[in-house]
């Protein structure tokens, strides 16, 4: 389904049972009594879909504070907008709800912002398929953003504007306004909008932008004079000064950096001979350590070689006495009384011989190694020591040359001080020149604009394509002389046999506005273009009001002829046969045929207390 379907409109308030209007597919008649709230309807629509900023103050409407439009979106489904009676932003809520939901719904800002897309207007022009669109407003190219009030007089038709002798076209009635109405014209019946347009600005505008370019040139002039001081110095002598401070220059940048590699290799390699003499120190330590560790070993070995010594030397002893007489008393053997046998003392000495051996074989090989240790210890001293002096012959190089790269890298700072100052100076010049270059161009800029405008309106082949489409219209409601219609490219309106549509009288007017329109949703349909989805006609059928109740007095004699004709009966079948592609809403004083009731849906408003519904909103009492 293309583009926007109404499904309801209903209002709400506190103490007040609420009112509704349904709308059903296609054909839709709302008619009967005069200020029952029919064209009231009409308006509320315009204001439920952003287009107005307020609704008419009527004796009904304070008691309500909330309007609910039901809608469907294209393929999106069913919607419902809210908005207070009293203006404001508005909520879209899914579904179609006549109270308050659950869900929070959708803010939609009420105001259109090409750059938003959280708006009313975006959201209803992206399923019609015409958002971001931009339509040319004057001869210059400048541009403004498709909104959805722009677009509602294609979709809503009031009752004054379907009557008006201005053309359906010219909607606004302001001559200002016709280059950007003829543009939305052609946008809707071709589908091509105005973005690659290119804005020119006005001749005026142009002037005084190049007035204010030279001013703000002369500006940034002066002040690249101020800088380069009251007596400016030459240019040319400034860049020989550049040319005499480079030559003088030579390798001196070369001869620093030469110099700071020199000292940096310097202070590398004294800081690696400190770090190294550190780690021999370290190592050196912990040999001394160990060397105190050995030495303690040393003397636990010779302690146990004197007492084994002791022993082997007692046990050898005891086993030469063994059998023989005690020296001491002179006891015999058979005398004696002993704890251990002979062969004991024997083992024991043994023992003690070869534990002996055992130590003094561990306490030459810890010599060894002692004298080992102690050795590497001396030489890490050595190398150590070694170190240090390089590093305090370095400090000497260091300090030395510290000076001459100290000299140097002044002397090349105030090279590079003087350059930058002399560089600064050839910069302004240089900015100068471009600058005095730049007004030239701008002065020398013609004001006037070359070229052509940019076209303005649909072209012939489209406007004589629209104008076949109207009169296929009017031959379906058989209008007479329908054959005779034509789509002037002037006036932008319909002419029969060469009458302009304002030179008839209210009714006839209105039967063409509204041809005018069907015909543009014909067009869109039969060349598969956007459009609206539904159309509000107010009072098309005005020629055949009466004369004795009506507000628009009595009728012209090209209205009398026309109520005489069956145009109703087929202007209603013509509408109720578009049911696949379009909603109409016809607004109408007058009953419909009694042959057409049954292809429409109708709503009577009756205007009598006593008799069906009297009105849109229920009557204050």
């Amino acid at each position: 389904m293309n583009g926007i379907r109404l499904r309801h409109l209903v209002f709400t308030g506190p103490d007040i049972e609420s009112a509704a209007l349904e709308f059903a597919d296609g054909l839709n008649i709302i008619y009967g009594a005069s200020n029952t709230g029919k064209s009231f309807a009409s308006k509320t629509i315009l204001f439920m879909l952003g287009a107005s900023t307020s609704l008419p103050q009527t004796d009904e409407i304070p008691a309500y504070d909330a309007a609910w439009l039901g809608i469907t979106l294209g393929d999106e489904g069913d919607f419902t907008l809210y908005r207070a009676t009293q203006g404001g932003h508005l909520k879209l809520y899914p579904g179609l709800v006549k109270q308050t939901p659950l869900s929070k719904g959708e803010v939609l800002r009420q105001a259109h912002d090409s750059k938003r897309k959280d708006t009313v207007s975006h959201r209803l022009l992206d399923v019609i398929g015409l958002a971001q669109k931009w339509v040319v407003r004057d001869g210059n190219g400048k541009k403004d953003s498709l909104s959805i009030r722009l677009l509602s007089k294609y979709a809503v038709v009031a009752e004054n504007d379907i009557m008006s002798e201005d053309s359906p076209v010219f909607l606004s009635g302001t001559p200002a306004d016709r280059t950007f109405e003829r543009n939305l014209f052609k946008l809707l019946l071709t589908g091509q909008d105005d973005a690659a347009v290119v804005t020119i600005p006005k001749e005026m505008e142009r002037k005084a932008a190049k007035a204010a370019k030279i001013e703000l040139v002369d500006e940034l002039l002066a002040q690249l004079d101020v800088e380069l001081g009251k007596e400016p110095p030459d240019e040319r002598g400034t860049k020989d000064q550049l040319e005499r401070l480079d030559t003088s220059a030579g390798n001196l940048l070369i001869r620093l950096q030469t110099a700071q590699s020199e000292l940096d290799g310097f202070v590398v390699q004294r800081r690696n001979a400190l770090d190294r003499a550190r780690e021999i120190k370290e190592h050196a330590g912990e040999l001394d350590l160990t060397l105190q560790r050995f030495a303690k070993l040393h003397a636990v070995y010779t302690s146990d070689l004197e007492r084994l010594q002791s022993i082997e030397e007692g046990g050898y002893v005891l086993a030469a006495m063994a059998g023989r007489d005690c020296p001491v008393c002179g006891a015999p053997p058979s005398a004696q009384t002993h704890n251990h046998a002979v062969e004991e003392i024997s083992v024991a000495h043994t023992a003690a011989a070869a534990e002996a051996r055992k130590i003094e074989r561990e306490q030459r090989e810890l010599a060894h190694v002692v004298a080992s240790l102690e050795a590497e210890a001396i030489g890490l001293r050595r190398t150590q020591q070694q170190l240090e002096d390089g590093a305090k012959s370095l400090d000497r190089s260091i300090e030395a040359l510290r000076p001459q790269e100290a000299s140097l890298r002044e002397s090349y700072e105030a090279y590079n001080t003087t350059r930058t100052s002399v560089l600064k100076v050839l910069d302004l010049f240089d900015h100068r020149a471009k600058l005095a270059a730049r007004r030239a161009e701008i002065g020398a800029a013609p004001t006037r604009r070359e070229g052509e405008a940019p076209p303005v309106g649909p072209d012939s082949t489209t406007l004589f394509d629209f104008g076949e489409t109207v009169k296929a219209v009017l031959t379906a409601w058989k209008f007479p002389d329908a054959e005779k219609v034509q789509f002037d490219a002037v006036t932008n309106d319909i002419t029969i046999g060469g009458k302009p549509r304002s030179a008839n009288g209210k009714g006839v007017r209105a039967v063409l506005h509204a041809a005018f329109n069907v015909a543009m949703f014909v067009h869109c349909i039969d060349n598969k273009l956007p459009h609206p989805g539904f159309l509000v006609l107010d009072t098309p059928l005005l020629t055949y009001r009466e004369p004795l109740t009506s507000k628009h007095g009595e009728l012209s004699q090209d209205e009398q002829a026309l109520k005489v004709s069956s145009l109703a009966e087929h202007f209603y079948r013509h509408l109720a046969s578009l049911k696949e592609h379009v909603q109409i809403v016809v607004i109408e004083n007058s009953d419909p045929p009694e042959t057409i009731r049954s292809l429409a849906r109708i709503e009577v408003l009756t205007g009598q207390p006593s008799e069906g519904r009297f009105g849109l909103l229920a009557r204050r009492t």
